[in-house]
């Protein structure tokens, strides 16, 4: 893995326009998450982070700390 990633997540539980906000800022907390796109039409979220200091499985538990199921997009 690089130092700088792209991680597609699948988010389940997204179920209004706000959600998008709490998603961002579940994300955007965490250490090492530069930028995160979230697309509440494909319940999806694009996260572009430093791999070594947020790990894919942070991110899914921040979301899943937010209140959403996650895993990696297939």
């Amino acid at each position: 893995m690089s130092p700088h990633d792209e991680t597609l997540l699948k988010v389940d539980g997204m179920t209004c326009r706000s959600c998008i906000r709490h998603v961002n800022e579940a994300l955007r907390d965490l250490d090492g998450v530069q930028d995160v796109n979230v697309w509440f039409d494909r319940g999806q979220v694009l996260v572009k982070h430093d791999a070594a200091t947020a790990k894919v499985s942070a991110l899914i538990e921040a979301l899943r700390d937010a209140g959403y199921e996650s895993a990696p997009a297939a």
